[in-house]
């Protein structure tokens, strides 16, 4: 058995994540004592830097692709990638870059500017499907090519979030002969980065193998590559079950799994065979967006009682068994932009909460528990999918919402598509959201008057306008402060329910070390993985 005796899935989530299809062949990786069988519990449909949507997906293409500059994961500041350095002018709109030299894609292609020219012509390609990649970029409007390894990006404005979009691996930098030559269905078979690890077989659904690239030069001096026990190979184990509590089909060992439940998390204290690695993802909190387009949630004085009706902590000991902090702000702690004024502001206070609804005139008059207000009852509704333990906080804050007279109706959906086009539909009093990164600008999308959830939430001009500001101001030390009163307009007029700050569980053989995230958090860095004290499969 390679790798040690692997950790099997039973062993991992103590017969949580069982595993079932006992016919199912043996997997290639097997055979192989430096393979590792990462377990991702999500269904990814398309594996392609430029048009992948899902964060998942960015797991598997950071290790295939390279970009033009990272974000250090202990102080977020950003650093060489393919470029080495670069140069912006004093008015934001235009970013030098000098590139590296000697560096090939796995296929062969040599890297340099024009490699770099034509991702930028495919994402913006009008034949190419809208995409997150497409977004990073923002107001980019043209780019030249200076020589052979420099190139300058002008924006039609000043766009803060630009170099952070750089950093993602959705614009991960592709062969421009892997480009050239297979069409946007086929290339996600044939991806061909500079990253550390080579794409040798994609099986949609199902799983994706990847080889080590010996050639691999861009690793920091801390990640230098381990003398014995290096891993060779990877393979991901696909899931389409989008609760991730099962892999369904799997009747292997896995010696990583992604997104491990809290529950099954709690599980593996005291489990010498395993570790548990808790990842704090910079981005939004998760919260609960009021549409304050509906009755009763377009008053302000209401969801401030809705607030103080809501007990966070006891929703983060059942239902995430205090591997996550409760959310108390927009922004999550591991950002570095939440603002600290509100922590406790909104604690738990049946009584202020009773208080203020007595104010706003509900009352129940016909004594069946429930409010009402100018004949109307006090009824609201919230869209719950199945992941990130919302159902099981939904059903808390139905139950603490009733203490106080408020009834609220649960509404399930399947999947992301599902959600989306309840969002778009606005006919729901709260919505989930959860928004991953590390530029505050990932605010816009929810609050933005034009923004995806606008059909869920009144205009408001004013924080528009605060929004728009940030996005294009350049100083970092001022745009800080314009972010800190951007949550704080948020917070005052009580526009979201926070839950709390978003952490990724994941488990792994005890043996495996040097596993690290990047500054995003959801993204490993497997280059430097290893097996402890370099042991080969005969010492095991």
């Amino acid at each position: 058995m390679s790798l040690m005796k692997r950790l099997t899935i039973c062993l991992l989530a103590v017969c949580t994540l069982a595993a079932c299809g006992a016919d199912q062949a043996e997997p290639p990786c097997e055979s192989d004592p430096l393979c590792l069988r990462y377990g991702i519990a999500a269904d990814i449909p398309i594996l392609d830097p430029h048009l992948a949507q899902s964060h998942e997906a960015g797991i598997i293409l950071r290790q295939i692709f390279d970009t033009l500059v990272i974000r250090d994961p202990a102080t977020h500041e950003f650093a060489p990638g393919l470029a080495s350095a670069w140069h912006i002018s004093d008015d934001g709109l235009q970013y030098a870059f000098t590139l590296r030299q000697g560096i090939r894609f796995h296929d062969g292609a040599a890297f340099d500017a024009a490699a770099v020219a034509a991702n930028i012509e495919r994402v913006f390609d009008p034949q190419m499907p809208s995409a997150q990649a497409r977004a990073l970029l923002g107001p980019l409007i043209r780019y030249e090519i200076l020589d052979a390894y420099a190139i300058r990006l002008t924006l039609a404005a000043p766009f803060a979030p630009f170099m952070d979009g750089l950093a993602q691996p959705f614009l991960g930098i592709a062969s421009p002969a892997a480009l050239a030559e297979y069409n946007q269905l086929r290339h996600q078979f044939h991806l061909a980065g500079t990253g550390p690890f080579r794409l040798d077989e994609y099986l949609p659904g199902e799983r994706v193998a990847l080889s080590r690239n010996a050639e691999y030069s861009l690793a920091p001096s801390n990640e230098a590559r381990p003398d014995a026990g290096e891993i060779e190979r990877i393979e991901f184990i696909l899931s389409r079950t989008a609760s991730g509590y099962r892999l369904p089909g799997l009747d292997q060992s896995l010696d990583l799994v992604d997104n491990l439940p809290p529950v099954a998390a709690q599980n593996l204290a005291g489990n010498s065979r395993a570790q548990l690695l808790p990842v704090a993802i910079p981005g939004s909190s998760t919260f609960f967006l009021f549409n304050t387009r509906r009755e009763h949630v377009n008053r302000r004085e209401l969801r401030l009682a809705l607030l103080l009706a809501m007990d966070r902590g006891a929703i983060v000991d059942q239902v995430y068994v205090n591997f996550s902090q409760p959310a108390w702000a927009p922004l999550s702690l591991s950002g570095g932009y939440a603002h600290s004024g509100y922590l406790n502001k909104y604690d738990f206070d049946l009584d202020g909460a009773r208080d203020l609804l007595a104010a706003a005139g509900y009352s129940d008059a016909d004594g069946d528990g429930i409010l009402e207000a100018d004949g109307a009852t006090l009824s609201l509704s919230v869209v719950v999918p199945p992941w990130s333990g919302l159902p099981e906080a939904a059903s808390m804050l139905q139950r603490q919402w009733r203490n106080v007279g408020v009834d609220l109706v649960i509404e399930t959906v399947p999947g992301v598509a599902r959600l989306r086009g309840l969002v778009e539909s606005g006919q729901f009093d709260l919505l989930p959201v959860e928004r991953y990164g590390i530029d505050p600008h990932l605010l816009g999308g929810v609050f933005l008057d034009d923004g995806e959830y606008r059909f869920s939430r009144a205009p408001d001009p004013h924080l528009n306008e605060m929004l728009l500001s940030a996005m294009s101001q350049m100083d970092s030390a001022l745009r800080r402060k314009q972010v800190y009163a951007i949550q704080a307009r948020i917070m005052e007029e009580a526009l979201i329910l926070p839950i709390r700050d978003t952490r990724r569980l994941t488990a792994a053989r005890a043996d495996l070390l040097d596993l690290r995230f990047g500054a995003y958090g959801f993204y490993p860095l497997l280059q430097s993985l290893r097996l402890a004290d370099g042991a080969l499969p005969s010492q095991r």
